[in-house]
């Protein structure tokens, strides 16, 4: 078993994906109810980091399933909603993700669209700025994130999104993360071993498995303090490709899914260009292996779909920079980098600030 603060955070994602569905589907479902109430045409889903990329992932999965004549979900970085807002009227709503609730820029949206437009609050903290300033909140469960590296709450923030939809599926993710996590524990400190001097790291994926890829690589670059890139499977064939050689690491997130030979194909010219491959996808045989000759391999149950990779996914690639954190010197349980978060305004952010206190 593999020790820290973050190990634990990730081997309890499963569980905050079944902890949310049973208790914020009521208030996500009250919300959405209100917002189709007040005839929205237009949904703007703003956040930061780890809640972006959750925007992101909530608006391509919704996009995979919504019907003709639904609402359309845009997302958008919440400092450049901010600072160049859209035309908003009648029929527009603005979803706000902060696991702290005070993140500056989604606070200072809603405190200036208040009585405007409808706003809704997608939180993990109760009685934070933003739950009180948001015409509806929904608070992700699953219990306290401990470390701004807040991997359980975006499984978390993004299930409370999804749930009214795909809330059977959703509660199957829960049991995929949990085998997932099983699977790479005894896999990563070996394979960490393996990446120590890597000069870069590519994470890339297809579908929501490319937003999955920019959480893994955000994780990446927070824990093991190393270059690493999140990138669209097609998107990686051409500028990506060219800083790829020996020294490189592709990570390919490839669960099953329409853009599976995609990621697999650029996976296969990265070998061919010298990069270490590391394939996230199920086992293609009895034996547990991976679809790549010579890839390492991090298995994830063929039942994981690619539109529920940023739940799934991510969670054994965040076990893997923790490991590799640690092998580069580093702890990510204590990181050094408070006070940069603490420039930007983030001093309510889940964790920094009991750190900052310990430390």
């Amino acid at each position: 078993m593999i020790e820290g603060i973050i190990p634990a955070e990730i081997a309890a994602e499963g569980e905050a994906i079944r902890a949310t569905l049973a208790e914020s589907v009521p208030a996500a479902r009250s919300a959405a109810q209100a917002l189709r109430a007040a005839g929205t045409r237009r949904v703007y889903v703003i956040g930061n980091g780890t809640s972006y990329h959750s925007a992101l992932a909530a608006a391509t999965a919704y996009r995979h399933i919504a019907t003709a004549g639904e609402p359309t979900v845009i997302p958008l970085g919440a400092g450049e909603f901010r600072h160049y807002r859209p035309a908003l009227g009648k029929g527009d709503a603005v979803i706000g993700i902060s696991a702290s609730g005070e993140f500056r820029d989604v606070v200072v949206v809603f405190d200036e669209l208040r009585g405007r437009v409808p706003t809704v609050g997608m939180i993990h903290v109760p009685g934070s700025t933003l739950a009180g300033s948001a015409d509806h909140c929904v608070v992700s469960a699953g219990g306290p994130s401990l470390v701004p590296v807040m991997t359980k709450t975006f499984v978390a923030t993004l299930a409370e999104q999804r749930a009214a939809a795909v809330r059977d599926a959703l509660g199957g993710a829960g049991g995929d993360v949990d085998a997932a996590v099983e699977a790479a524990m005894p896999r990563v400190e070996r394979l960490a071993d393996e990446l120590i001097e890597a000069e870069h790291i590519f994470v890339v994926g297809s579908g929501n498995a490319s937003v999955a890829a920019l959480e893994a690589a955000l994780k990446l670059k927070e824990m093991a303090i190393v270059h690493a890139e999140g990138a669209e499977s097609w998107e990686m064939a051409t500028g990506g490709a060219t800083i790829v050689g020996p020294g490189t690491v592709v990570i390919a997130l490839a669960p099953n899914g329409p853009g599976r030979e995609a990621t697999l194909d650029v996976a296969r010219h990265a070998a061919g260009w010298g990069a270490r491959i590391v394939e996230v996808g199920p086992a293609m045989d009895r034996g547990g292996g991976p679809a790549l000759d010579g890839a390492a391999h991090l298995p994830i149950p063929a039942t994981s779909a690619e539109d529920y990779s940023p739940l799934v996914a991510v969670a054994p690639v965040a076990l893997l920079a923790f490991v590799l954190a640690r092998r580069r010197g580093h702890n990510p349980d204590r990181p050094d980098w408070v006070e940069r978060y603490h420039s930007q305004g983030l001093r309510h952010i889940v964790g920094v600030e009991s750190h900052a206190e310990v430390d």
